[in-house]
């Protein structure tokens, strides 16, 4: 029986499909039959897809010669680099669970992720090992593996590097450098991957109904399925040019940008961080046709007062996420790339991004994210989340199918709370209309979506409380024209501070103490909090405060 949404489906996306390998194993098939072709270009270093498949095979080889054993989870903690991908695919061929840190976090944000995935071994970046060496005592790190931007750096780069670019390479106690960690590593192919249905690949980390970060399993199958799913999806051809800009470290860069355009055979462009002006000059010198990121991104990029100066002329789609797109930026965006079809998402680290709703192909319906593509969707009443909703009736959007996690890592009650007889009830709200697009509405948890990342007030709060002068805090989302939502901190200050501290010296130790985009932009002082008769703080009284303020 067709589902109502398949009447949107592109004629060249097939209604049915599996897999039957992973997704490592489609780079070695494009290294088999396009080997000489650049798989990944950086700052104007290419490697082949031959040079890249067989990098990830020795570095897969050096983990299990470090004692990495299969199921081990192995952290990476990197911006976006040629030796992310590889450490990403050698741990899934070594048979390890990959746990993308953010690369932004700070010590103790850093702390609770490795922790919590008993993470053993980090690969990351030597000029991010810092906040590492303040928390690796007490962690169970035992193998930390640092590599630098310049290792993979030609000399004469094709973009403006970022500024760690330029820096000399670090070297810090009990560590070993990348180069030398797979210098005596054997040469071959390696697949310690047995059951995809089962075999963790992934822990991607987010936030739940208690707001402290969790990690998503995601299984072989799942991955590739979604990977191979968005290929047809966005029909990849082995000429597509993707731009790699979007964080590798979330979902959405990770499978989008990073993942899918290996398995279809693409080429990768990869900068390290978003700059407005070297994306531009990179669209522009590469020609690239295929580009998801979020959509402060967009605005920031349009924003560039020479923007007529480049030339988009090349991209074939432009996706956004996070936040809504507004129709006057898809009408700038049409003006400077006339031949891209534009569309947005909506997905979670819980269905691996693409498993959400997605836009049709030359069928955007304004105000609407797009169809279910690889799961099933259905709007459940918001009050026993059993009766389902018709249509253009609200209610909490739920997805089932090969796309949805097996459960929160370590976290049975959590788990069964959002997984209910195979169904993912994701706490948002939204409606389906007729054609079966669904219409998100907003969060039935207090989430706050800042730049396309999602924020959670419970740690932002738990890390305010680390502050010497913080007695309460409580954390809400307001709008935000740029960055969607921004997060605002009340604070009640404990006695011997009262009158000494200032709003503007706890914004400072934010920036200090947490990833720019998830620390408070606004504080504001309180002798008291709205709380329940449990003496739980009512977040909700808050955001019907600062709503108020911004109708008057």
């Amino acid at each position: 029986m067709e589902k109502r949404w398949q009447k949107a489906w592109p004629v060249w996306v097939p209604r049915g499909f599996d897999v039957e390998k992973p997704a490592s194993e489609y780079i070695r098939e494009w290294a088999t039959y396009t080997p000489d072709k650049v798989a990944i270009s950086f700052y104007g270093y290419d490697i082949t897809y031959r040079d890249l498949d067989r990098l990830i095979d020795r570095t897969a080889w050096a983990l299990i010669d470090a004692g990495v054993k299969k199921g081990d989870r192995i952290a990476i903690h990197m911006e976006n680099c040629p030796q992310f991908v590889m450490a990403y695919f050698a741990t899934l061929r070594a048979g390890g669970v990959i746990v993308p840190v953010n690369p932004m976090f700070k010590h103790a944000e850093l702390e609770h992720e490795i922790n919590d995935a008993g993470a053993e071994t980090l690969i990351g970046l030597d000029y991010l090992y810092p906040e590492v060496e303040k928390i690796r005592n007490r962690t169970p790190l035992r193998n930390v593996v640092l590599t630098s931007l310049k290792d993979y750096l030609p000399e004469k780069p094709t973009l403006p590097l970022p500024p760690d670019a330029k820096e000399e390479k670090r070297h810090f106690p009990n560590t070993v450098d990348l180069a030398d960690f797979i210098k005596t590593s054997q040469d071959r192919p390696i697949c310690n991957v047995g059951d995809l249905r089962r075999d963790l690949a992934l822990l991607q980390y987010t936030g739940g109904t208690t707001g402290i970060p969790k990690g998503a399993m995601i299984t072989h199958h799942t991955l590739a399925y979604v990977c191979v799913g968005t290929m047809h999806w966005y029909h990849h051809r082995e000429d597509d040019i993707h731009l790699g800009v979007t964080p590798f470290f979330h979902t959405m860069g990770q499978q989008q940008l990073m993942c899918t355009p290996l398995v279809s055979g693409g080429r990768v462009v990869i900068l390290s961080r978003f700059v407005p002006e070297v994306v531009a000059q990179a669209i522009t010198h590469y020609r690239c046709t295929y580009w998801v990121g979020a959509t402060t991104m967009v605005i920031a990029l349009l924003s560039l007062p020479n923007i007529n100066d480049y030339d988009f002329s090349s991209f074939r789609c432009l996706w956004s996420g996070g936040t809504p797109i507004s129709l006057e930026l898809q009408k700038r965006l049409k003006e400077l790339a006339p031949n891209t079809i534009i569309g947005e998402g909506y997905g979670h680290s819980e269905t691996i991004s693409q498993g959400g709703a997605i836009t049709p192909l030359h069928r955007f319906k304004p105000g609407f994210v797009g169809v279910p593509q690889l799961n099933d969707i259905r709007i459940m009443d918001l009050e026993t989340g059993t009766r389902e909703m018709g249509p253009n009736e609200e209610g909490e959007i739920t997805l089932k199918g090969p796309a949805v996690m097996v459960g929160y890592w370590n976290k049975p009650e959590e788990t069964k709370e959002v997984l209910r007889d195979g169904w993912l009830y994701s706490g948002d709200i939204g409606l389906m209309d007729e054609e079966g697009y669904i219409k998100f509405l907003g969060r039935k948890r207090e989430l706050i979506k800042c730049s396309g990342y999602s924020v959670f007030p419970a740690e932002v709060e738990d890390l305010l409380y680390r502050h010497p002068a913080v007695k309460e805090a409580a954390v809400i989302g307001i709008n935000d024209p740029y960055r969607g939502e921004t997060p605002k901190a009340f604070i009640i200050l404990k006695p011997d501070f009262a009158g000494k501290v200032r709003e503007e010296e706890i914004l400072d130790w934010c920036k200090d103490n947490m990833a720019a985009y998830k620390r408070p932009r606004f504080v504001e002082f309180r002798q008291e909090l709205p709380k329940s008769a449990a003496g739980k703080i009512l977040r909700r009284l808050l955001v019907e405060e600062e709503s108020k303020k911004a109708g008057s």
